[in-house]
């Protein structure tokens, strides 16, 4: 690493500079990052009361020199870049020069130094604006940095810290993230002189995520990977029978950079779209390989966003590499289906097996089944063994050595909205025009959003007219024209359609992008299904559930209806012995 300067004015001026010191997890933040650009192996970080009280971090890396530790104090001091050309083409988690000015100036620091030029180390203290002493020791090769009573000069500050458990709780999710992008480093945490974290070195990445996500997902990561002439993505992602009710278990990196980026959220949550239900998310963790001169990192003060030069080619391969690692019949737990998924258990699922899916936007053909291993035979629907009707809900099959139960109204949702869906990619939707238009009223806001949106309710197969507002403050909103597919439903709730559908096309991120356009679309086909499948109670008689069961076997399968059910569980044989007491 080459020498420490102080950046010119003009340089210093073009940095989006900014309070990087929020919490204790930010001090921990910073001077983890500054420990793997110094080429670190072993990171070791300890606190006392969450932090508030002390922290420490110190690691092997290349040290410095007395020159460069005392400019390192001093505000855009650093030795990463050079000139506004360096800036557009960061390489480094820190380029700022921001973090230890910024600590030293709302805490106290102690900081010791030595690099491989030097036989003897040095130790500065500073606290607020400058260094108050600077001393040789004895110190090995490497960066120790204390950092004590944070925002005691500050009480204003201070009183908005939550408890120690929580803040020390903030440094562990952030630690988590940042060992998922060095597996080759290792990492230790103490807390109030406990150890709670260490993690050694691995040149497996799968197994640094293995050692930081949730238990109950180990053997269940699929393996994602992407390319484009420009980025390449890399990674680990749950099927879609896993879910977590909070986006803290996506984990998105930039260039081994921890991101909270919406554009990259929005790709995870579309490729996701037809298989989890709303307020469920999966498991990710995604390496970003991106040419530094296409992704703009100084956007954000803590570094959290980024902007990348060509965001729908970014998007399209994240999308893309998770939608083909969630291939059809690969991504569904061995126990949930019957004959088949029983043989392929224990099968790692990698991509390139099946084609990627489509959507609206990317039309290829229909998926073709993933083959199943040697010697197993495919499973099929259709050669499930019919045997009744349960609480007017569910379709009781039988499969060897299971019994499968497949929910009506979600399995027929699927099918219903995969032909609409293919048909509209074939670009032969059909549509079929009511002899007498059905007129509705409709608050104000959803007949807003429907008149907005008209064209791409056209698309979806839908002829819809807005009217006039009436006495009661209501618009009128007629139906001339629906899916042919939809027409067919004798019982559907056309207020409650449209009302639904007008709530998720009022959504922003139907209106901010070409994957929220799509989104809006596949929800306006999803509420559509749904209102036009079997319900609870309709009885089914022997050949429709045949002809059902058939129809599953021909479409695009997930294990779930669009909007997240799943359509079936199944029980096998062995454990129906255990709950009767014969095994």
């Amino acid at each position: 690493m080459s020498e420490i300067r102080v950046l010119a004015d003009d340089l210093v001026n073009q940095i989006a500079a900014g309070e990087v010191v929020e919490r204790p997890a930010s001090v921990v933040k910073e001077l983890v990052e500054n420990a793997l650009d110094a080429e670190a192996t072993r990171i070791q970080v300890a606190i006392a009361e969450g932090g508030m009280r002390w922290i420490s971090v110190g690691d092997d890396g290349i040290g410095m020199t007395r020159q460069a530790a005392e400019l390192a104090f001093r505000r855009h001091a650093t030795s990463k870049i050079r000139s506004a050309e360096d800036l557009a083409r960061v390489g480094t988690l820190g380029f700022r020069g921001e973090a230890l000015p910024s600590i030293a100036g709302v805490a106290r620091v102690r900081m010791r130094t030595r690099s491989a030029s030097t036989d003897v180390g040095v130790e500065l203290v500073g606290e607020g604006t400058g260094i108050e002493r600077v001393r040789d020791v004895a110190c090995p090769l490497g960066t120790l940095v204390e950092v004590s009573d944070l925002f005691g000069r500050i009480p204003a500050r201070r009183k908005f810290l939550k408890t120690p458990v929580t803040e020390g709780s903030h440094i562990v999710r952030w630690l988590e993230r940042i060992v998922l992008t060095r597996p080759d480093v290792r990492f230790e945490l103490e807390r109030d002189g406990r150890r709670t974290l260490f993690l050694p070195p691995t040149a497996d990445p799968r197994e640094r995520a293995l050692a930081v996500l949730p238990h109950s997902i180990a053997g269940r990561l699929l393996e994602v990977e992407g390319r484009i002439p420009s980025a390449r993505v890399f990674g680990f992602a749950t099927p879609t029978d896993v879910s977590r009710g909070t986006t803290s278990d996506i984990h998105v990196f930039v260039n081994a950079r921890p991101v909270r980026d919406r554009l990259l959220l929005q790709a995870v949550r579309a490729a996701y779209r037809d298989a989890l239900p709303p307020g469920r998310h999966p498991v990710v963790v995604l390496f970003l390989d991106v040419d530094p001169g296409d992704v703009d990192v100084n956007v954000h003060p803590a570094k959290w966003e980024v902007r990348f030069r060509d965001p729908r080619a970014i998007s399209d391969l994240v999308r893309r590499s998770l939608a083909s690692a969630l291939g059809p019949r690969q991504h569904v737990d061995p126990g949930t289906t019957a004959a088949y998924l029983q043989q392929t258990a224990g099968r790692t699922p990698r991509v390139g097996e099946g084609p990627a899916p489509g959507d609206f936007a990317l039309a290829p053909p229909l998926w073709s089944p993933t083959a199943p291993p040697a010697g197993a035979a495919p499973f099929s629907f259709a050669a499930l063994r019919y045997l009744g009707q349960a609480l007017g809900t569910f379709l009781v099959l039988e499969a060897p050595n299971q019994l499968v139960l497949l929910d009506q109204h979600a399995a027929h949702e699927r099918v219903l909205f995969e032909r609409m869906r293919q048909t509209l990619l074939d670009g032969k939707l059909e549509r079929q025009r009511l002899l007498t238009p059905i007129w509705l009223e409709l608050p104000r806001s959803a007949a807003d959003a429907l008149f907005q949106n008209l064209e791409r309710l056209d698309r979806a197969g839908f002829e819809v007219e807005v009217g006039d507002s009436s006495l009661r403050g209501g618009v009128r909103v007629g139906i001339r024209a629906v899916p042919a597919a939809l027409a067919a439903g004798p019982r559907t709730d056309w207020p409650t359609l449209l009302e639904e559908t007008a709530t998720g096309l009022r959504d922003p991120e139907a209106r901010g992008s070409r994957d929220g356009l799509e989104g809006a679309l596949h929800g306006i086909l999803a509420t559509a299904a749904c209102h036009a499948a079997a319900r609870k109670g309709d009885r089914f008689e022997p050949p429709e559930v045949r002809a059902l069961l058939e129809a599953l076997d021909e479409t695009v399968w997930f294990p779930n209806c669009p909007h997240g059910r799943p359509i079936l569980s199944a029980l096998d044989e062995a454990e129906l012995g255990r709950r009767f007491l014969r095994r």
